[in-house]
């Protein structure tokens, strides 16, 4: 019966004119007594409350409840039901139940009355759900049960009228229907969520699976089917693990349930059989699923096929272990190299030197015979053959000890094996000892004029003296090499920012453009027309590149306007 019609319960034993003001309803009255006559006027006052009382539950109980024929025929409905259903009472007597329904579920309607009216004995029958079809209701969805009354049952009576011969003599069926909108909406929402993951899970690039709270795989995504050529059927539980490598397979099972009894994320690398036979690298992740009241869910689980990446990374091993052994070959070949250089140097140094002390003493001895000494003190033009091939003879022998030492030097300096030794150096006066050490030792072959200017006060500089010296040694060797005689040399100190720079300046000479971008190449030589002045290590320019740097500082060089200059910066202070 409908919660919003109301309905009278008749009892025969009242007056004419009970409940004269309310139109005529169906109404329940209580089981007859043997004999009316002994009912008092309080009995019948105390049955008129209870059943008054009766009719408010009724009517106002939160539920749709009809008594209908077994056409469909609505014969009642409560006050409740037919408002929630947007209907008034009136409105809804002696019309087909089927009419509240959707026209889509009306044959569904019709089968389950007539289920319940075949059914013997008569029972309950529960859990029908329809569709309704009221345009001023909210509810949608009902769930029905329904009950058949058979005829005479409960005293159910009307006032007289033609229906009351009809309720005595034939059965009714109670119905109430309960709004089940919100769970069906609920429903709805999850099976159209359910299907965008699906269409979504289906069309994405990624084989992608589910697991459930049991721990089975229950879901595969057409990825995942198409790389393994099988069915859901085959893939679902434990089937898919079958695909993994033999050799791969404990090993998941164990990273599964481990991470499954945490239920925590896991990751993982095994070898799936694709359809073709072939075993992929697969990188499997997998992440717990939660309810929105927080209870675990199951997995949901991503896989990328990373065959190429494990490849490569095989590739890039090789590729490392292949390095890394003609590193260690470079490394041993290095190794006898330094010991073939030292080897060497000792055997070319011990003869060197001895010829360079067999030549001196052939000079003392020449000089004693035949003051040989104010012989080479003339003129190169002037001098006696003798003279001019000892001359020769030291000079070549010089030339082959400095290019022993300049190469040993420069093999140091590679390997870092020379230590930097830093010192405090005033530079004025450090610098202007050093010029005049180059003059006395090359007073007899440099003709040209030695000029020093340095900037006053200047700090002073925390370098290793030994390598500046001998980057500026050799410096002014090439300028005093390279330079016409009685052309000026200049030497120069001056404040740079945080930098001192050192100059060595020559004129009467010009580098050509296309040369200064080899000048501190190893055994490079500056051009020039004159062969003696060509001789020389080659080594010398490298050497200063490789000292200047050692000291943290830079070099560059300028030519042009028959002018050449070396312009080092060196740090004022440098740490380690």
């Amino acid at each position: 019966m409908s919660r919003n019609q109301q309905s009278i319960w008749h009892d025969p034993r009242q007056p004419e004119d009970f409940l004269s003001a309310t139109p005529a309803r169906l109404e329940l009255v209580p089981e007859r007594v043997p004999d009316v006559e002994l009912c008092t006027a309080e009995t019948l006052r105390r049955n008129q409350e209870e059943l008054q009382w009766y009719r408010r539950l009724y009517e106002n109980i939160p539920s749709v409840y009809f008594s209908l024929d077994t056409t469909g025929i609505i014969l009642s409905v409560n006050q409740f039901g037919a408002n929630c259903l947007g209907y008034a009472p009136e409105q809804l007597i002696n019309q087909s139940v089927f009419n509240l329904f959707e026209q889509s579920d009306h044959q569904r309607l019709a089968d389950a009355f007539m289920g319940l009216l075949k059914a013997l004995p008569p029972t309950e029958v529960i859990n029908w759900e329809f569709r309704l079809n009221c345009p001023a209701s909210k509810i949608l969805w009902v769930k029905v049960v329904a009950r058949l009354l058979p005829a005479g049952e409960g005293n159910l009576l009307v006032e007289s009228n033609p229906s009351e011969k009809y309720l005595r003599k034939n059965p009714v069926i109670l119905m109430v229907c309960e709004d089940i909108t919100a769970h069906k909406q609920a429903e709805d929402a999850l099976r159209e969520s359910e299907q965008r993951f699906q269409a979504m899970a289906n069309t994405a690039p990624v084989m992608l699976w589910m697991a459930g709270c049991d721990g089975l795989f229950t879901f595969f995504n057409q990825s995942w089917l198409k790389f393994t050529g099988s069915s859901t059927e085959q893939q679902q539980g434990w089937g898919w693990l079958e695909e993994v490598h033999p050799q791969e397979q404990n090993l998941y099972q164990e990273t599964y349930d481990t991470a499954f009894n945490a239920r925590a994320k896991f990751e993982i690398e095994y070898r799936l059989q694709r359809h073709d036979g072939e075993y992929r690298w697969i990188l499997d992740s997998g992440v717990p699923r939660f309810t929105p009241n927080g209870k675990f869910a199951g997995y949901i689980g991503c896989c990328i096929d990373i065959t190429e990446r494990k490849l490569a990374e095989v590739a890039l091993k090789h590729s490392q272990e292949a390095v890394q052994a003609q590193l260690e070959e470079m490394e041993n070949l290095n190794r006898l190299k330094d010991e073939f250089l030292s080897t060497v140097s000792h055997e070319l140094r011990t003869p060197l030197t001895n010829m360079k002390m067999a030549i001196q003493m052939l000079g003392i001895a020449l000089n004693r015979e035949q003051r040989f000494f104010l012989e080479m003190e003339k003129p190169q033009a002037e001098r006696s053959k003798a003279a001019r091939y000892f001359q020769i003879l030291d000079n070549e022998c010089d030339r082959e000890i400095n290019l022993i030492s300049n190469f040993l030097d420069l093999q140091r300096l590679d390997t870092g094996a020379k230590p930097l030794v830093l010192e405090r150096v005033q530079v004025q006066e450090w610098l202007e000892r050093v010029v005049e050490l180059f003059r006395a030792r090359n007073r007899n072959s440099c003709e040209q004029k030695l000029r020093l200017s340095v900037t006053p006060n200047l700090p002073s500089l925390a370098c290793d003296p030994f390598s500046l010296e001998r980057i500026l040694i050799e410096l002014l060797t090439n300028a005093c090499k390279f330079s016409p005689p009685d052309a000026e040399i200049t030497v120069s100190a001056q404040l740079r920012a945080n930098h001192i720079q050192f100059q060595v300046i020559n004129s009467g000479v010009e580098i050509p453009s296309s040369e200064l971008p080899h000048i501190f190449d190893k055994f490079y030589r500056i051009p020039s027309n004159d062969p003696w002045k060509q001789g020389g290590t080659g080594l010398g320019l490298a050497l200063v590149q490789k000292l200047t740097r050692y000291l943290g500082g830079t070099i560059e060089v300028e030519s042009g306007s028959n002018r050449t200059c070396f312009a080092i910066q060196l740090p004022l202070s440098r740490e380690g």
